[in-house]
Protein backbone atom coordinates (compact mmCIF):
# COMPACT_ATOMS: atom_id res chain seq x y z
CA UNK A 1 0.00 0.00 0.00
CA UNK A 2 2.67 2.71 1.36
CA UNK A 3 4.80 1.82 -2.18
CA UNK A 4 1.50 2.63 -4.57
CA UNK A 5 1.21 5.44 -2.53
CA UNK A 6 4.36 7.18 -3.67
CA UNK A 7 4.84 5.35 -7.26
CA UNK A 8 4.36 7.45 -10.18
CA UNK A 9 4.46 3.64 -12.31
CA UNK A 10 3.19 0.49 -11.09
CA UNK A 11 4.11 -2.69 -12.68
CA UNK A 12 2.13 -6.03 -12.52
CA UNK A 13 2.74 -9.35 -13.60
CA UNK A 14 0.24 -12.06 -11.96
CA UNK A 15 -1.58 -14.34 -13.40
CA UNK A 16 -4.03 -14.31 -10.47
CA UNK A 17 -7.84 -14.00 -10.19
CA UNK A 18 -7.54 -11.22 -7.05
CA UNK A 19 -6.94 -7.39 -7.24
CA UNK A 20 -3.40 -6.37 -6.20
CA UNK A 21 -3.95 -3.37 -5.54
CA UNK A 22 -6.74 -0.88 -4.37
CA UNK A 23 -8.01 2.51 -6.12
CA UNK A 24 -7.14 4.68 -2.76
CA UNK A 25 -3.61 3.21 -2.44
CA UNK A 26 -2.91 4.87 -5.88
CA UNK A 27 -0.84 8.08 -5.79
CA UNK A 28 -3.02 11.17 -5.88
CA UNK A 29 -0.64 13.03 -8.18
CA UNK A 30 -0.95 10.13 -11.11
CA UNK A 31 -0.18 7.10 -12.10
CA UNK A 32 0.85 4.99 -14.80
CA UNK A 33 0.18 1.15 -14.05
CA UNK A 34 1.39 -1.97 -16.60
CA UNK A 35 -0.39 -4.39 -16.62
CA UNK A 36 1.05 -7.30 -18.44
CA UNK A 37 0.56 -10.57 -16.41
CA UNK A 38 -0.33 -13.68 -18.02
CA UNK A 39 -3.28 -13.40 -19.38
CA UNK A 40 -6.49 -15.63 -19.40
CA UNK A 41 -10.20 -15.67 -19.04
CA UNK A 42 -10.02 -15.35 -14.99
CA UNK A 43 -7.19 -13.19 -14.70
CA UNK A 44 -7.64 -9.76 -13.04
CA UNK A 45 -5.40 -7.84 -11.43
CA UNK A 46 -6.28 -4.44 -11.07
CA UNK A 47 -10.06 -3.43 -9.68
CA UNK A 48 -13.21 -2.68 -11.46
CA UNK A 49 -13.17 0.84 -9.81
CA UNK A 50 -9.74 1.68 -10.80
CA UNK A 51 -9.81 0.56 -14.84
CA UNK A 52 -13.10 2.45 -14.61
CA UNK A 53 -11.44 5.64 -13.62
CA UNK A 54 -8.41 5.40 -15.38
CA UNK A 55 -7.37 6.67 -19.01
CA UNK A 56 -7.15 3.13 -20.22
CA UNK A 57 -4.63 2.23 -22.78
CA UNK A 58 -4.97 -1.19 -24.40
CA UNK A 59 -2.51 -3.00 -26.60
CA UNK A 60 -5.11 -4.63 -28.74
CA UNK A 61 -8.98 -3.47 -27.79
CA UNK A 62 -10.33 -7.04 -29.16
CA UNK A 63 -7.75 -9.03 -26.72
CA UNK A 64 -8.22 -7.13 -23.83
CA UNK A 65 -11.85 -7.71 -23.85
CA UNK A 66 -11.70 -11.13 -23.93
CA UNK A 67 -8.31 -12.07 -22.22
CA UNK A 68 -7.38 -8.49 -20.35
CA UNK A 69 -8.30 -6.47 -17.66
CA UNK A 70 -10.70 -5.18 -19.58
CA UNK A 71 -12.84 -8.27 -20.03
CA UNK A 72 -14.11 -8.17 -16.04
CA UNK A 73 -15.75 -4.66 -15.95
CA UNK A 74 -17.03 -5.56 -19.34
CA UNK A 75 -18.42 -8.28 -17.22
CA UNK A 76 -19.60 -6.83 -14.18
CA UNK A 77 -21.15 -3.51 -16.75
CA UNK A 78 -19.37 -1.12 -15.83
CA UNK A 79 -17.55 -0.49 -18.76
CA UNK A 80 -17.50 -1.00 -22.66
CA UNK A 81 -14.34 -1.24 -25.52
CA UNK A 82 -15.93 2.12 -25.93
CA UNK A 83 -14.73 3.48 -22.56
CA UNK A 84 -11.23 2.73 -23.80
CA UNK A 85 -9.07 5.28 -24.53
CA UNK A 86 -6.62 4.40 -27.36
CA UNK A 87 -4.45 1.59 -28.16
CA UNK A 88 -0.93 1.64 -27.62
CA UNK A 89 -0.42 2.34 -31.03
CA UNK A 90 -2.19 5.94 -30.92
CA UNK A 91 -0.10 6.49 -28.29
CA UNK A 92 2.59 5.61 -29.61
CA UNK A 93 2.10 7.38 -32.83
CA UNK A 94 1.46 10.73 -31.57
CA UNK A 95 -2.16 10.22 -32.52
CA UNK A 96 -3.60 10.85 -29.07
CA UNK A 97 -1.78 12.70 -25.72
CA UNK A 98 -0.46 9.94 -23.03
CA UNK A 99 -0.24 11.54 -19.65
CA UNK A 100 -2.42 15.09 -19.58
CA UNK A 101 -2.09 15.45 -15.54
CA UNK A 102 -2.79 14.45 -12.39
CA UNK A 103 -4.64 10.81 -13.37
CA UNK A 104 -4.62 7.47 -13.56
CA UNK A 105 -3.54 5.32 -16.27
CA UNK A 106 -3.71 1.64 -17.31
CA UNK A 107 -1.70 0.38 -19.65
CA UNK A 108 -3.24 -3.47 -20.83
CA UNK A 109 -0.36 -5.55 -22.44
CA UNK A 110 -1.96 -8.79 -23.02
CA UNK A 111 0.71 -9.58 -25.30
CA UNK A 112 1.46 -9.31 -29.46
CA UNK A 113 4.41 -10.61 -30.78
CA UNK A 114 5.43 -7.47 -33.04
CA UNK A 115 4.98 -4.87 -30.24
CA UNK A 116 6.51 -6.76 -27.82
CA UNK A 117 9.88 -7.31 -29.98
CA UNK A 118 9.49 -3.56 -30.98
CA UNK A 119 9.32 -2.71 -27.09
CA UNK A 120 11.89 -5.26 -26.53
CA UNK A 121 14.11 -3.11 -28.77
CA UNK A 122 13.19 -0.09 -27.80
CA UNK A 123 14.29 -0.88 -24.31
CA UNK A 124 17.53 -2.19 -25.57
CA UNK A 125 18.67 0.61 -27.08
CA UNK A 126 17.85 3.12 -24.82
CA UNK A 127 19.98 1.19 -22.22
CA UNK A 128 22.86 0.76 -24.41
CA UNK A 129 23.16 4.38 -25.13
CA UNK A 130 23.26 4.57 -21.06
CA UNK A 131 27.13 3.54 -21.24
Amino acid sequence: KELCQMSDIIFTQTPGAETVLEKDWLNPKGVTIIASGSDQPTKQEIPNDVLKASKYISDLTKQTSKVGELRGPIQAGVMTVNDVYAELGEIVNGDKPGREGDEIIVVDLTGTGAQDAAIGQVAWDKLSQLH
